[in-house]
């Protein structure tokens, strides 16, 4: 009698240390499909603690879900079972194929602005979705079974949003037919050193930084240019063709002007108040507004120079409008300042040009918007008397 009290002694007294070395578990065995494939293993240990909160909450499942709102999946589902968190996020992450993200390639030219490379489509197990799945099996008293299958996860940029934002916005041109070969030259040394130039998103485009100083080190030449009303030689004559070129081109795409000046008399290859001047102290600059990169493209062929700008379309297509609103006659005056009176009797030395007051317009949806008003001012046309 006194041997077995000091067994059963002995046996309270190491009870606490025996569990402490081995916790009670209960088994569940659920077998784990992914696409087919069979996961080994398939006996889960849950904790019997585990296990009467389980039941306590009305289910594995719901335990499952009630641990999701604190913590995350494999969290969860370490809680459920001895490190089945831990061994489902393995699998999972094993069959994961990321996406390819399609890409492109500017090649700054008119005709094949862009080669696309396409996306590529991944695959991906839901660890969280797998869970559940799990949790219902073990809710069961037989043997249970989940079949589990990967789902695509598309690209985050696909072929289709890259052309979809890589659009034409607009586009013009002017003609130089009867440029001589100098001011030809630098059209189209100016056009080149803007085509391919990429304006990011909420960046502005400076004309004088892109371009550069005109200057005949950097190749430039001498040829007609505007100077306080009247044409002399210059040189990096013809730029500002390229410069009010690119400006009409920006206002047919919506896009913010910052800084735009007129010459101070009309010029030929646009309307009154569509041109924009340019010079080592004025500058042309205009703000891409757009969510996305804004891509400039220049060409000159034969006698035309043309700007295409690719990117967003943010706005409706829109039309540019010149307006006349006043024309203010010149004088016919003598070098000493007295009017002309008799035109068969003078000698004419300097033509005359008239003033014009313009605006102009763009032209959307039937509305027009003023844009800008300018005044370009005439001279009077200078005779000597005849003897």
């Amino acid at each position: 009698m006194k041997r077995a009290i000091l067994a059963i002694l002995s046996i309270l007294l190491l009870f606490p240390l025996l569990t402490a070395f081995a916790p009670p578990y209960i088994h569940k065995d659920v077998a784990v499909y992914i696409d087919g494939e069979r996961l080994p293993g398939e006996r889960l240990c849950v904790e019997t603690s585990h296990a009467a909160r389980a039941r306590a909450a009305g289910g594995y499942e719901k335990l499952y879900d009630k641990l999701l709102e604190k913590y995350s999946a494999k969290e969860a589902l370490n809680y459920l079972a001895l490190r089945l968190g831990d061994y489902l996020s393995a699998e999972c992450e094993e069959r994961r194929i990321d996406p390819l993200d399609a890409t492109l390639e500017w090649q700054g030219s008119i005709s094949a602005p862009f080669i696309y490379y396409p996306d590529r489509s991944g695959r991906e197990a839901d660890l969280s979705e797998v869970g559940r799945m799990v949790a219902r099996e073990m809710d069961k008293d037989t043997r249970g079974v989940v079949r589990a299958y990967t789902r695509e996860v598309t690209a985050a940029v696909t072929e289709k949003h890259l052309r979809g934002v890589t659009r034409e916005v607009a586009r013009f041109s002017t003609r130089y037919d009867t440029s001589g070969e100098n001011r030809r030259h630098n059209i189209a040394l100016a056009a080149k050193a803007i085509s391919g130039t990429v304006v990011a998103a909420g960046e502005s485009f400076s004309f004088n930084e892109v371009v550069g100083a005109r200057t005949a080190e950097r190749g430039f030449r001498e040829a007609n240019i505007v100077v306080n009303g009247e044409f002399t030689k210059g040189v990096g004559g013809g730029v500002c063709q390229v410069s009010t070129t690119l400006y009409n081109a920006v206002l047919l795409a919506s896009l913010p002007i910052e800084s735009a000046a007129a010459h101070s008399i009309p010029v030929s290859y646009v309307e009154c108040s569509r041109d924009c001047t340019v010079s080592s102290a004025i500058d042309f600059r205009f703000l891409n507004d757009s969510a996305y990169p804004l891509y400039i493209a220049a060409a000159t062929k034969g006698s035309t120079l043309t700007f295409v700008l690719y990117g967003e379309v943010k706005t409706a297509p829109c039309t540019l409008e010149s307006e006349v609103a006043r024309r203010i006659p010149y004088a016919l005056r003598y070098e000493d300042g007295s009017p002309v009176e008799d035109e068969s009797t003078a000698i004419l030395l300097t033509p005359g040009r008239e003033g014009i007051k313009s605006r102009l317009y763009r032209v959307s949806g039937g509305k027009k918007t003023l844009i800008r008003e300018n005044f370009y001012a005439g001279k009077d046309a200078v005779y000597k008397k005849a003897t």
